[in-house]
């Protein structure tokens, strides 16, 4: 079964927080609105929904690290902050904010508390995660399927000119294939093969290097099956 180490985290965090916020389960804080994320940041998140992809973000840590706590969230979480022209430091997050990430996820049953110390994910919470993320691929192969198929012809087209008898509805099926061979101007389907060689020969009959009756050297060049004169 895909895991969230299949997919691409940032298809999965997205997806994952649509979930978080459909369900309506999350508990959130009233400062969400008015807090920073660090001591980095200016102002508050713009993202009216950055507390569900923050939740999300932790959720899959946990997933694939198999245990996480708030010093781990701060440093993943931070920021390299610009400080002029004096060298770039790494600034941690705010613990207050990962702290209550972690609280809401466990009252919620995605994490529960590690033996050593921290949370992990729990049974719950992985089934959901691995759910989420078996959605993502399903959608990610049709999807490339479809590209595929668009790409060689083995699409909608192909099989609408297989239903009519197109050029793979039978041995000759609709002559589409016939087409446009002789004459671009032409745009008739030949009933047969005997007919679009017959075709050939007519319009090339001057040419004695092309006769397909005469063979390859003609009349001219010693008789058929004889070397061409060249």
């Amino acid at each position: 079964m895909p895991s969230p180490k299949d997919v691409s985290a940032e298809r999965f965090i997205k997806a994952y927080a649509s979930h978080l916020k459909r369900s309506g389960k999350l508990e959130i804080p009233n400062w969400v609105d008015i807090v920073k994320t660090g001591v980095s940041k200016e102002l508050a998140p713009y993202d009216p929904d950055w507390f569900y992809i923050r939740a999300a973000s932790v959720a899959r840590n946990a997933y694939i690290r198999g245990r996480t706590g708030t010093a781990d969230l701060l440093k993943v979480h931070g920021v390299s902050k610009r400080r002029g022209v004096r060298p770039r430091h790494h600034f941690a997050a705010s613990g207050s904010v990962q702290r209550k990430i972690v609280q809401s996820l466990e009252k919620i049953g995605v994490l529960e508390p590690h033996p050593d110390g921290g949370r992990k994910i729990s049974q719950e919470g992985q089934r959901d995660l691995d759910r989420i993320s078996t959605a993502l691929m399903q959608k990610i192969r049709f999807k490339a399927g479809k590209e595929f198929g668009s790409a060689t012809g083995q699409g909608r087209g192909a099989r609408r000119a297989a239903a009519s008898g197109g050029r793979r509805g039978g041995e000759y099926g609709s002559q589409k294939k016939y087409k446009h061979i002789n004459d671009p101007h032409d745009h008739g389907a030949f009933e047969s093969v005997e007919a679009l060689e017959s075709r050939i020969n007519k319009r090339y009959a001057s040419d004695p290097f092309v006769n397909l009756e005469a063979g390859a050297g003609g009349a001219g060049a010693g008789g058929a099956g004889d070397e061409p004169s060249w």
